[in-house]
């Protein structure tokens, strides 16, 4: 099965190959974390990208972000656009490596500090 790996180290949108047997650990090696949670979900309503649930807990001044077009926040870590189907089985994306490219910029934790968050106090 295929997947777009978002790599905040290497600042790089590609596909990768999850395997169809380990789903779940392929995304946790791909992600590098212990647990995953859905950040986002695409217009099409068959893809989101997977995150760091606990990437908050474990940042420090090296992390690396990224944020999404349309989202009000950057994310902690790597990101994994998947699919799923109309039975919630895990599928490839439809959505296209350069679509997700085109949607990610990629933060530093000086940028992320000055993020603009759109709320106004």
């Amino acid at each position: 099965m295929k997947a777009i790996l978002i790599d905040v180290h290497q600042q790089n949108v590609r596909m990768v190959e999850v395997d169809d047997k380990e789903v779940l650990r392929d995304w946790y090696k791909h992600i590098i974390c212990g647990m995953v949670e859905v950040a986002h979900y695409f217009k099409n309503d068959h893809d989101s990208i997977m995150v760091d649930e606990e990437g908050l807990f474990t940042m420090d001044e090296n992390s690396k972000f990224f944020s999404v077009e349309g989202r009000h926040q950057p994310f902690i870590g790597n990101g994994l656009v998947v699919g799923v189907d109309n039975r919630g089985k895990s599928v490839d994306p439809i959505i296209s490596v350069e679509e997700v490219r085109s949607k990610v910029k990629f933060h530093t934790m000086d940028e992320v500090h000055s993020f603009d968050f759109g709320v106004r106090f």
